[in-house]
């Protein structure tokens, strides 16, 4: 699914796709992903690479940005925050507690409510229920060491040693981290950081926008 609607990044660039470790440690957070992909892309000498980081994914982009300004050289945050709230901390604890307790149902329910908005979720919800059908016991426990990994959030401090080019898109309608966290990142990142928000989509906004993958290219073009 990713490869096809990205499939147009290939005319001009080489694409990596990191993927989460299958074992990871029971402690696995934001840091230790983040030192997982410093190290990938040291082994493929990359440098200065255009980087898109949509949810969790956005928050270990922040972290390698800023500890390896040379990998780094444009930045897109896709629905992401620049801190776990109060209110993203219940909703990741509740998705790991139905993950470690093997409710496979409710997890999907639940996960599938929250980040889609209302409209497409109720559009969509069959669809959208059946793609994530399937898990193993062990695929629900992976799901719940990263939802507890994400939890203790905070790149407050982080954003504003990251020297590239930022651009953090949010969604008016996102449940998770508010409407306001695009405009909260570029804020504390400073200078070579912008913001915009789609209004009538969900967390999901890289699922529900059609013109989401040109939005990403028209930013690395600049």
């Amino acid at each position: 699914a990713v490869a096809e609607r990205y499939k147009k990044f290939l005319d001009d660039y080489q694409f990596f796709l990191m993927e989460r470790p299958q074992e990871p440690p029971s402690d696995c957070d934001t840091d230790f992903l983040a030192r997982a992909e410093i190290e990938a892309l040291d082994a493929l000498e990359v440098r200065g690479a255009y980087v898109v980081g949509i949810s969790a994914g956005g928050m270990v982009a922040q972290k390698v940005a800023a500890a390896r300004p040379d990998l780094v050289k444009k930045l897109f945050l896709g629905s992401t925050a620049a801190k776990t709230s109060e209110k993203a901390a219940a909703i990741f604890k509740r998705w790991a507690l139905l993950g470690e307790q093997n409710k496979a149902a409710e997890l999907y329910q639940d996960f599938a409510a929250a980040v889609y908005s209302a409209d497409f979720y109720n559009k969509y919800k069959d669809a959208i229920l059946a793609s994530l059908d399937g898990a193993t016991s062990a695929d629900l426990k992976r799901f719940a060491i990263f939802a507890r990994g994400i939890v203790g959030f905070d790149a407050s401090a982080l954003l504003p040693k990251i020297q590239c080019p930022i651009l953090a898109v949010g969604a008016g309608q996102d449940k998770i981290f508010g409407a306001d966290a695009a405009s909260q990142i570029a804020s504390l990142a400073g200078g070579g950081a912008r913001a915009f928000t789609y209004k009538n989509y969900g967390h999901a906004v890289y699922d529900e926008a059609p013109d989401y993958p040109d939005k990403i290219l028209a930013f690395f073009a600049e």
